[in-house]
């Protein structure tokens, strides 16, 4: 009998002007993800703010959550308990002082899981031209969780954010941790191009990281245009096959929904195992510095 899983990716419009008005969107969009009988859900990175990363900003706490649930928060972990569904949280984070691009596993209970704190930090410390920065390095500091692996009562999932999907270290690091599923939430900038050649350009990341690891991918994005800046969305669920099973139609709020079976994973590894065959002995090369 086969061994399947419901999984969403519910993809973002801009974001609202207060976070409770943006709470108050994801929530319904979980209820809605209830009624289809979803049990894992992701929303994208940052999902509670806007990206303020593309700006100088003389104040960020009131985009940072300290705790979770945060009063600001539990309704998401309210909707969870009443869907009976895990759900991804990509947040920014304040831990003692240190400001983190985050996101947490929760489980239906209410339970955090696991956290996650983006590995690769993308763009600069200051502005370097007029128009769309990219300014993470100013904001945040380098993920310090590595990159773990929570057992689901069918999936073993772990989490990446938005510029990791650049980087194949992330994925191989999660598939030998045991990873069946990876969820990706993205912030992406379409920086004057069409939205669709950025989304093809994530898309091949995405569907190589899917096939050369051999496990399924729920990759979820910011869509339309916000504070000036339009982003990619394209969120989609992707087969270890590297087949895309389902992608978003839309610039706005959106449920991205399959069913998938984890046996896939199993038969593709047992077919043709890559993670035996691989010779981490000829591969010093790739972690030493240049």
């Amino acid at each position: 009998m086969a061994q399947t899983l419901t999984v969403a990716a519910a993809q973002l419009g801009p974001s609202s002007p207060t976070k409770t008005q943006t709470v108050e969107r994801m929530v319904h969009l979980m209820e809605e993800a209830g009624k289809q009988g979803v049990e894992l859900l992701s929303f994208p990175e940052l999902s509670l703010t806007p990206y303020f990363a593309t700006k100088v900003h003389n104040a960020v706490d009131s985009f940072f959550e300290e705790t979770l649930p945060s009063p600001t928060t539990q309704p998401l972990f309210q909707a969870a308990q009443r869907t009976k569904m895990h759900f991804v949280l990509p947040y920014a984070e304040r831990d003692s002082g240190v400001y983190y691009n985050s996101a947490a596993l929760v489980a239906p209970e209410g339970v955090v899981l696991g956290k996650y704190r983006k590995m690769h930090i993308p763009g600069w410390v200051e502005p370097r031209w007029e128009g769309l920065n990219i300014l993470e390095k100013r904001y945040f500091a380098l993920g310090n969780l590595g990159f773990s692996v929570a057992a689901l009562p069918k999936v073993q999932t772990g989490m990446l954010i938005c510029y990791d999907r650049r980087f194949s270290e992330g994925y191989r690091a999660l598939a030998l941790g045991g990873a069946e599923l990876i969820c990706v939430p993205y912030n992406t900038p379409t920086f004057g191009q069409p939205p669709a050649v950025g989304q093809e350009t994530s898309e091949v990341l995405l569907r190589a990281g899917a096939m050369e690891n051999q496990l399924f991918i729920v990759a979820v994005g910011k869509a339309g245009v916000e504070d000036g800046a339009e982003y990619i969305g394209g969120s989609e669920i992707i087969a270890p096959t590297g087949q895309v099973l389902a992608k978003a139609k839309t610039d706005g709020d959106e449920l991205i929904v399959a069913t998938i079976d984890m046996d896939e994973v199993r038969a593709l590894r047992k077919k043709w195992d890559f993670l035996a065959d691989r010779r981490p002995d000829t591969y010093h090369a790739l972690v030493h510095e240049k």
